[in-house]
């Protein structure tokens, strides 16, 4: 699909991809918005080989946020609670953290978009906060008020994004 929209519109990512889901007839679909608003929340969108299907929905999102215009070029989806869990985050999550991790270490609601995906690695939530609260990007404000990261951190993030990207693409 990243090709498809980079086809129709390199240059507006948002309008691209309304453009190619336009497009769809019965053998491919575009949700309504209670499916859509399920997908965000429940689904996981990131593998290692489709990364970027992850980075075009946020890219996406990010982009409705803000006039200002980021070079997403140099961005990288990152997890934030990470794939591999340390002591600080098996804590934070609790007793049920390996539950937690294969509920929703793929989903939208625990992905963002950073430049420094390297120097965040595994660190605890409170070390990936300095880098969030410094953030140019607007989906990274999110997290300024934000003190634990959990399951119902996580779904209320996700939550959130669906209803950004119900507005980005209306049905």
């Amino acid at each position: 699909m990243y090709s498809e929209v980079q086809k129709v519109n390199p240059s507006d990512v948002v309008d691209g991809l309304q453009q190619v889901l336009k497009g769809y007839d019965k053998s491919k679909v575009w949700p309504d918005d209670d499916a859509l608003r399920d997908g965000i929340i429940t689904k996981g969108v990131y593998t290692t080989s489709l990364s970027d299907r992850a980075k075009l929905l946020l890219e996406s999102l990010e982009s409705s946020l803000t006039k200002e215009k980021v070079k997403s070029e140099s961005l990288t989806v990152e997890h934030i609670m990470p794939q591999t869990l340390n002591k600080e985050w098996k804590t934070m999550l609790g007793v049920n953290h390996a539950s937690v991790q294969k509920k929703w270490l793929h989903t939208l609601g625990n992905l963002t978009l950073t430049g420094y995906n390297s120097e965040m690695g595994n660190k605890p939530f409170s070390q990936k906060l300095a880098y969030f609260n410094t953030s140019n990007l607007s989906l990274n404000h999110y997290f300024r008020p934000i003190n634990i990261w959990n399951e119902e951190a996580i779904k209320k993030r996700a939550e959130d994004l669906a209803d950004i990207a119900i507005k980005v693409w209306p049905r």
